[in-house]
């Protein structure tokens, strides 16, 4: 993501497998196809004493990325306790004054509060009120919190620092020689 403030659903289960639809809505090789950790195996499953095409899921392979149900709807994701709201900022596309960046973890989880959302609401709002008070003129987010430093701007925006926002890999790609995705073995 690449928004000065973007908000993301996470998801923290494995899709709920609807067996009895799966076959009659879905190509099954386009959901498997379409898992990046090939959790998704075909499977025949009994739906009402009948052997139907479904699919499995192993659950310790799944990162709950939501590609299945892109390609399944009889694939859902969505669960109204385990689900949550990760808040990302100082991501922009545009080239003007720095390069294009993409966006920080600011707050790892927060708990689903539907409809409302207090607690997002109340740290976005924050987050905005702080930005406008201490930004210069036409200085998008990120810019401003590299130019405090991200430590003040965690604690202007009274958002606790956890292990779960550390996003610097110390170890370039050509430390180990690989500058390309093709890695040679």
């Amino acid at each position: 993501h690449c928004s000065d403030i973007a908000i993301l659903g996470y998801h923290r289960k494995p899709p709920m497998i609807d067996h009895e639809y799966l076959d009659k809505m879905c190509e099954i090789p386009l959901a498997i196809a379409a898992c990046p950790t090939a959790a998704i195996k075909p499977a025949k499953m009994d739906v009402a004493g009948q052997k139907v095409n479904s699919v499995a899921v192993n659950n310790d392979r799944c990162m709950f990325c939501g590609n299945c149900y892109t390609m399944c709807p009889a694939l859902p994701l969505a669960d109204k306790e385990g689900d949550g709201i990760v808040i990302m900022a100082g991501g922009k596309v545009s080239n003007r004054i720095s390069a294009p960046k993409f966006s920080k973890v600011v707050v790892a989880f927060i708990e689903n509060e539907a409809p409302r959302w207090p607690k997002t609401t109340e740290v976005i709002k924050k987050m905005v009120d702080v930005y406008s008070q201490d930004a210069r003129k036409y200085e998008r987010l990120g810019e401003w919190a590299e130019r405090i430093g991200w430590e003040r701007f965690f604690e202007k925006c009274e958002i606790p620092f956890t292990h779960h926002l550390i996003d610097d890999f110390r170890d370039p790609a050509y430390y180990t020689w690989r500058q390309t995705t093709q890695f040679k073995f």
